[in-house]
């Protein structure tokens, strides 16, 4: 999230309300007063960008004498109606519109992201059914998998100036580089957001519990004791990272059990404002059939969710000779 400089929040015309609109908003104003604080001068925006599908069924289009006028004037009338609609629920904040007409709405909203250098990309959640993944990927699922920046998923309900910000990390393989530098990224986020918001960081750790082969004869050797110090170890990594980076054992929740599970079950007992989670972002057979942990958790939880993707990750690495893409 660095300083909060430039925030892209997703606008639909078929929400009755735009919580996206509301966190961008939110935040925009937790940003300028931080800055006021520290006596900066950063300029801090939202750019709302109201996507428009191109669908190719659709008749209206189709039978257009001139496809490229009408395409123009649909995308002037949508402009009218984004203006309209932020003078009205966006007063005294700076934003700048954009209407897109897209066949690849998750991409360009992305580039849109990474050509801005926006900070988060905000959208509002969306209901799925069981098949969206198998049929067509939902529009919040598409950037969950190819974002570069945060992404927050909005649920409807108002932030609380205090409460807690969760952050769910992967302690299973403390060699995995990719992991190490994920839980770092999410802590760091977490934490700025904590210093705009003044919420408390809560640690949510999973344990998968280890089934050790029941044939093996060796003097001592018991099930029960392999299975034990595999909780014993997890539990140590937990608590390790946690005073590393000097955070309470109190605020450590560590569940034993399927990571999506243990998330949803620490997270009924939190109720936090937000919970930042990592994702493998997963695409095409091995997410309609495996899926992602992220996607099921932002299903489930009635908080705000922030994923970070592995392009996210990769961009925030120190390298020696810097570059653009992602």
């Amino acid at each position: 999230m660095g300083n909060l400089r430039n925030i892209l929040v997703v606008i639909e015309r078929k929400q009755l309300r735009q919580p996206a609109l509301e966190r961008g908003i939110a935040l925009y104003n937790y940003a300028m007063a931080h800055n006021k604080k520290e006596n900066r001068h950063d300029d801090v925006k939202i750019i709302a960008v109201l996507p428009v599908a191109q669908e190719p069924w659709n008749l209206t289009s189709f039978l257009a004498v001139d496809k490229a006028q009408f395409e123009e004037d649909y995308k002037k009338k949508q402009e009218r109606w984004l203006k309209a609609y932020l003078a009205i629920n966006a007063m005294g904040v700076k934003i700048e519109t954009k209407v897109i007409f897209s066949k690849e709405v998750g991409k360009d909203l992305v580039e849109i992201a990474k050509e801005n250098c926006c900070d988060i990309l905000i959208k509002t959640a969306e209901i799925h059914g069981l098949l969206d993944s198998v049929i067509s990927t939902p529009l919040d699922w598409q950037m969950l998998r190819h974002s570069a920046v945060p992404v927050c998923i909005a649920k409807d309900h108002l932030w609380t100036p205090s409460g807690t910000i969760a952050v769910a990390v992967d302690l299973s393989d403390p060699d995995d580089e990719m992991l190490r530098l994920t839980n770092l990224r999410l802590l760091r986020e977490a934490q700025r957001l904590s210093l705009f918001t003044g919420c408390k960081i809560s640690l949510i750790n999973a344990i998968t519990p280890i089934i050790p082969p029941v044939a093996v004869d060796l003097p001592g050797y018991t099930p029960d004791s392999v299975y034990d110090n595999a909780l014993k170890e997890g539990c140590k990594r937990a608590l390790s990272f946690a005073a590393r980076h000097k955070i309470s054992p109190n605020d450590c929740h560590i569940g034993e059990g399927n990571l999506d599970d243990v998330i949803y079950d620490e997270c009924k007992k939190l109720n936090p404002t937000a919970l930042f989670i990592g994702t493998s972002a997963r695409k095409g057979i091995a997410s309609a059939l495996i899926g992602n942990i992220c996607e099921r958790v932002s299903d489930n939880l009635s908080c705000d969710v922030v994923v970070i993707t592995p392009k996210a990750v990769i961009r925030n690495v120190p390298t020696a000779n810097p570059s653009k893409s992602y």
